[in-house]
């Protein structure tokens, strides 16, 4: 029905039964014949049967090619869901006006991910995130009706957030309906209009709402599912995990869509979005992440009306914020499969789309809604889910952070007498053909501490939760160096959604060098008094390298978390070395004065805090290396308090723990820098050439070998 290949297939083997082969006709052919069809006969029909009259005498040769020629167009009605579409579908569009369909490139991309899974011969399940108005509403509407039309006993369900979406929907599958030839389609047995819809041949289409009281197709057993506008849907768990999940079986006869604009960058379509597109290539996902983009509605973005009003300025020049979106829609489209199969590997935004988009842009930054525009017209599935709120960092610094993080790490298990039994790691992930490496403390009070890292094999490092307690290690400690452990503490009731405990370790520079993320880790099962026993054993490793014969420094966040008791037992057991914290508001600043160890977080130093660790990461200063602190650091968002300050913290649903930590391991060793060459300049690592030729005259009694 909608790959080449299986329509080939099915008119072929329609050929070999019945010796003669279905002629695909124009639209000018059909509409011709549908004229004579109407000139010559009498329809009278009732909500229970149709009877019709032929009104001239014909000869039994023009009866023949009569009954031929609807016989072809059912037969290719049936078979090629693309000749039943653009021959006798009509839709409604923006301007309320009724036409005969022809596809949006938009809509062609949809076809084409929809062809390449019947072609292999499995359900068809989509997550569609897509601009507003691309057309795939309507698109699967006129594949479901077609469907329902031409296969008997076909159950579709279509639903949408609210029942008067849902009713939309419903307009569209009646307009259709009522163009299409009676001579070509079932007659409708029970018709309630936003409700139900019944056919002769025993198809039926429930129209439902995501805000019912119910699960979505509850008691039903559909084969045809569409689920739009995702985002608003109220209890998405309910009605959709609950519901309609169950009731769906991924047999090659499925046809599934969900599909809807972004709405945020967390909640429940967010996140089903990210583990889609993560999850799917390795075939842990049911549903094929698609994301299709603004521009492909060509007739949409701009119409003719638009551009008549609002025409191209002489001399026009895109701005930046233009430029910088038309790069990442080009980026995109030319670098995805089924977006370069129709709009080509060398597509670029035509400049009136782009007048188009700047335009409206200007007039949201006036409004102060911008980010309502991007959500809606994105340029990629990033932009797609945009939140309410201002991310801390650009998207580009992630992607280069991301790039330049460290890939290979080790992993180790931590055990020994001041660690819990229970984190002893199971035997079936003990790397047993590496060396445990042994690591020793002998605190001021005569303590003997003994500890082990056990190294682990590697874990899937796309799941977040396979990296709790495990320390991760980009690079062992190295003599004569200076290491910064950051410490962001929490109660440890090994909960998913609860705060985690986050131990970093950082290396500390000075000059043109940058600080770097060496070791992490975190657990959501341990609480401030366990954290001690961890955390002295990364910091006694570490220490016995530092060119400080204090070793680690230590900082540990007060107030805002539980930290004061880890602080405590550090001390105790013989890790001095802790932050000092200082009133920077005094006449003359000095660490030595300060009379407090541990950071402690209030209205003033969490901005301070925060707001050198995010200058230090954009301007290269400060090199992460776990994928899951970049995680964190791109789910950093800039909030509005109702008493109008700014807040910087995490997005709902998501944690900023692992940032806490290492802006606590930079800090410690940076508070008091001057920034003037930093502020200025961000760390570029120096390149690895010859040095220039020095043209001048050599000193005296002085040779220069190779520099």
């Amino acid at each position: 029905m909608y790959a080449p290949r299986i329509i080939e297939k099915k008119l072929r083997l329609f050929a070999d039964r019945n010796a003669w082969e279905p002629v695909y006709h124009t639209v000018a052919e059909v509409e011709e014949f549908a004229d004579y069809i109407r000139q010559i006969t009498k329809v009278e029909s009732t909500t229970r049967r149709m009877t019709f009259d032929i009104t001239c005498n014909l000869t039994e040769r023009r009866m023949n090619w009569i009954r031929r020629f609807i016989e072809n167009e059912q037969i290719l009605c049936t078979c090629d869901e693309g000749y039943f579409a653009t021959r006798y579908g009509f839709i409604c569009d923006e301007k309320g006006e009724i036409f005969r369909f022809v596809p949006r490139e938009s809509q062609k991309v949809f076809d084409s991910v929809v062809a390449y899974f019947e072609q292999l011969e499995v359900a068809i399940e989509l997550l569609v995130l897509k601009g507003r108005q691309v057309g795939i509403t309507t698109r699967t509407a006129l594949k479901f009706l077609h469907r329902m039309l031409f296969r008997a006993h076909t159950q579709a369900v279509m639903a949408s957030a609210k029942s008067e979406k849902s009713e939309l929907i419903g307009r569209i599958l009646k307009i259709a309906y009522e163009h299409c030839p009676w001579w070509l389609v079932p007659p409708v047995t029970s018709d309630r209009i936003g409700k139900y819809m019944e056919f002769s041949n025993g198809s039926v289409l429930s129209i439902q709402s995501g805000a019912q009281a119910t699960g979505i197709a509850q008691g039903w057993t559909p084969i045809l599912i569409h689920i739009s506008e995702l985002a608003d849907l109220l209890n998405p768990k309910k009605t959709i995990e609950e519901g309609l999940l169950p009731a769906t079986h991924p047999t090659r006869n499925l046809l599934q869509v969900w599909e809807g604009t972004g709405g945020g960058n967390t909640g429940w379509l967010a996140d089903t979005w990210r583990a889609a597109k993560e999850d799917f290539p390795r075939g842990l996902s049911r549903f094929c992440p698609t994301f299709i983009s603004w521009p492909l509605a060509t007739d949409l973005y701009p119409e003719a009306d638009w551009l008549k009003k609002f025409p191209i300025p002489d001399g026009w020049s895109p701005m930046a914020e233009t430029r910088k979106h038309v790069r990442r829609c080009e980026l995109y489209i030319r670098s995805t499969d089924y977006l370069a199969k129709i709009c080509g590997a060398n597509w670029s935004m035509p400049p009136h789309q782009q007048w188009f988009w700047e335009f409206n842009y200007r007039q949201h930054v006036k409004k102060h809604t911008q980010r309502i525009w991007l959500s809606q017209m994105p340029a990629d599935d990033i932009e797609a889910l945009t939140g309410k709120n201002d991310s801390v960092f650009e998207q580009e610094m992630i992607e280069v952070r991301d790039r330049e993080r460290e890939r290979g790490y080790e992993i180790f298990a931590i055990t020994g007498n001041t660690i819990d039994d229970g984190f002893e790691p199971p035997t079936e992930i003990v790397d047993y053909e590496k060396e445990r490496i042994p690591i020793e403390w002998n605190s001021y009070r005569g303590q003997a501490f003994r500890w082990t890292l056990v190294p682990l094999i590697p874990f899937d490092e796309r799941d977040e939760r396979f990296a709790f307690d495990k320390l991760l290690v980009f690079e062992r400690p190295k003599e004569g160096r200076d290491y910064a452990e950051g410490i962001d503490t929490a109660d440890g009731l090994g909960h998913e959604d609860e705060d985690r405990c986050c131990i970093n370790v950082t290396l500390s520079a000075t000059g043109n060098h940058p600080d770097i993320q060496v070791a992490e880790f975190v657990s959501n099962r341990i609480n401030p008094p366990q954290t001690t026993g961890f955390a002295a054993c990364i910091a006694a490793w570490y220490g016995a390298a530092c060119r400080d014969p204090r070793g680690v420094k230590l900082c540990i966040e007060q107030r805002d978390r539980p930290g004061d008791d880890c602080q405590l037992q550090l001390k105790l057991w013989g890790f001095t070395f802790h932050h000092l914290m200082i009133r920077y508001d005094s006449k003359k600043v000095n660490e030595r004065q300060g009379v407090k160890e541990g950071w402690y977080s209030n209205q003033w130093s969490v901005p301070f805090l925060m707001n050198r660790f995010i200058d230090a990461c954009s301007g290269g200063w400060y090199k992460p290396n776990s994928k899951y602190l970049i995680t964190e650091m791109k789910d950093l968002e800039r909030k509005i308090t109702l008493g109008g300050k700014t807040k910087l913290e995490h997005m709902t649903g998501k944690h900023d723990d692992r940032v806490r930590a290492a802006a606590h391991s930079y800090i410690t060793r940076h508070h008091l820098d001057v920034l003037q060459e930093r502020s200025t300049k961000s760390y570029n690592p120096r390149a690895h050439r010859l040095p220039e030729i020095n043209m001048d005259y050599p000193n005296l009694n002085q040779i220069s070998t190779e520099g």
